[in-house]
C-alpha cells in the first residue's frame, strides 16, 4: 500500500523507537477497495506518554483512551495505543479501556471484520478475522460474536446498514440476525449520532437500504415514520446531494409537520429543518409557465432549484425543461426586494398599517405576471387604481 510520507514517518519513528506500529481500520479497508483514504488511524504499542516523548508536537485529544494526535505539517494524525475495552455498562462507551502490547486484542474489538485489519511495510497486512475475504465476497460481518459487538456499541447496528449503504455490500446472516435481537438497544444511543448515521445512509448510493432499517427493527426506534412511506427508496439515488431535498423527498406523502418532528427529534440544525419543511410545504406546486415559476421563486428563493428538484421527482416532469423555464425568469422581479415600489411609496398615498403590505403584494402579483411593467411610475399608477 503507497502511504502519505507523513504517515509513513510515523509509522517508522514508532518502529525505530523500539515499538509495533500499524495503520488500522477504514484506511486499510479503503485501500484495499482502491478507494483514496480521506484519513489515516494509526494503532502502536507504544503508549501515550512514549507516543508523546517520540514527537515534538502532539495533543492530548482521547489520552484517557490512549488516543494521541501527532502534529506534521498542520495535519493531525491520530495515533492510539493497542487496547481492550472493559464492559459497556451504557451499550456506547465501555467503562475503562486495558493498554496491551497485543494488536491481535486490539483488533478483536473493532465493529466489523472489514474494519479490523492492519497494515504496514514491514508485516504487510494483518488480517485475522478473514476481512479482505468479506470484501471480496462484499459482506458486512461482525468481529467474532456480532451479538456482542452489538451489545457493547449499539450505534454499530446502524453503522453495519450505513456501510452496507455506502459500500454496497450485504450484511451476514448472523450479524443481521444479531441486529435483529438487539434493535431495541439504539435508545440508547443518542440522537446526534444516530442522526449521523442516518444522514450517511441516506446520502448514500445505495439509500434503498433504507428497508434493512424496517426489516431489522431499528426503524421502530429511531424512525417510526417510515413504516408510514411507501415506495422504492432506490429513487432518491437519482437527486443532488442535499440532505434536506432527501428527506423531503422520502418523507412528503406524510406532510412538513411530521417532517420537522423527524428532524427535531435527530436533533438536525435549524437550516436544515427550515429548508426540509419549506420543499414539503411548497412540494404542490408544478410551474406550467413564467407567471408560474416566478411564484415558484418568489416562495423559495435560493431554494428554488431545489424545490423544482424535487417537484420534478414527484410528478415524474423533466427537469431540464423545467431549469429552461426557470433560467427564462430568473432576473425577473420575483420578490418585494426587486419591486420598483416600496414602503414609503405606499405611505406617502396615506395608506398605513397592514394594507400597505398588502398593497406591495398586489404590485408584486401584477409584476409577477408583466415583468417588464416593474417601473415605479407605471406601478405608482397601477396601485392608485387598485385602491
Amino acid at each position: 500500500m503507497k502511504l502519505p510520507k507523513e504517515v509513513e514517518h510515523i509509522l517508522d519513528k514508532l518502529n525505530n523507537g523500539g515499538y509495533e506500529a500499524f495503520i488500522v481500520g477504514g484506511c486499510v479497508r479503503d485501500h484495499i477497495m482502491g478507494i483514496t483514504p480521506h484519513d489515516y488511524d494509526i494503532t502502536t504499542s507504544a503508549l501515550p506518554k512514549q507516543i508523546k516523548e517520540i514527537f515534538p508536537h502532539t495533543v492530548d485529544i482521547g489520552i484517557k483512551h490512549g488516543t494521541v494526535a501527532v502534529i506534521l505539517n498542520k495535519t493531525a494524525y491520530e495515533v492510539t495505543t493497542y487496547r481492550i475495552d472493559g464492559e459497556y455498562k451504557d451499550n456506547r462507551h465501555p467503562d475503562k479501556v486495558i493498554f496491551t502490547d497485543k494488536l491481535t486484542g486490539d483488533l478483536s474489538r473493532r465493529d466489523f471484520t472489514i474494519n479490523a485489519m492492519a497494515y504496514n511495510h514491514k508485516d504487510g497486512l494483518v488480517d485475522k478475522f478473514g476481512g479482505e475475504e468479506d470484501i471480496k465476497n462484499r459482506i458486512i460481518r461482525g468481529v467474532g460474536d456480532p451479538d456482542k459487538r452489538f451489545k457493547e456499541d449499539a450505534l454499530r447496528m446502524m453503522r453495519a446498514v450505513r456501510f452496507s449503504a455506502q459500500l454496497d455490500f450485504e450484511i451476514e446472516s448472523k450479524t443481521l440476525e444479531a441486529i435483529k435481537k438487539n434493535a431495541s438497544l439504539i435508545k440508547n444511543i443518542s440522537a446526534e449520532r444516530v442522526r449521523e448515521e442516518l444522514f450517511k445512509l441516506i446520502m448514500s448510493e445505495h439509500n434503498e437500504r433504507l428497508e434493512i432499517l424496517k426489516r431489522s427493527g431499528i426503524a421502530e426506534y429511531v424512525l417510526p415514520e417510515i413504516f408510514r412511506v411507501s415506495g422504492d427508496f432506490s429513487s432518491v439515488n437519482s437527486l443532488s446531494g442535499n440532505i434536506a431535498l432527501r428527506i423531503a423527498y422520502i418523507f412528503v406523502s406524510i406532510g412538513e409537520e411530521n417532517v420537522k418532528n423527524i428532524l427535531e427529534r435527530l436533533r438536525s440544525d435549524g437550516k436544515t429543518i427550515a429548508l426540509a419543511c419549506l420543499l414539503v410545504r411548497n412540494s404542490h406546486i408544478v410551474p406550467e409557465d413564467k407567471y408560474s415559476m416566478r411564484r415558484l421563486i418568489n416562495t423559495a428563493e435560493e431554494n428554488s432549484l431545489l424545490l423544482i428538484e424535487l417537484i420534478c421527482s414527484i410528478y415524474g416532469k423533466n427537469m431540464e425543461e423545467m431549469t429552461a423555464l426557470y433560467k427564462s425568469v430568473e432576473n425577473d422581479c420575483c420578490c418585494l426586494e426587486k419591486l420598483a415600489v416600496k414602503g414609503g411609496d405606499i405611505t406617502a398615498l396615506g395608506i398605513k398599517g397592514k394594507e400597505v403590505g398588502n398593497i406591495l403584494n398586489r404590485a408584486l402579483d401584477y409584476v409577477l405576471h408583466y415583468p417588464e411593467k416593474n417601473n415605479k411610475e407605471i406601478l405608482m399608477n397601477h396601485i392608485k387604481e387598485i385602491v
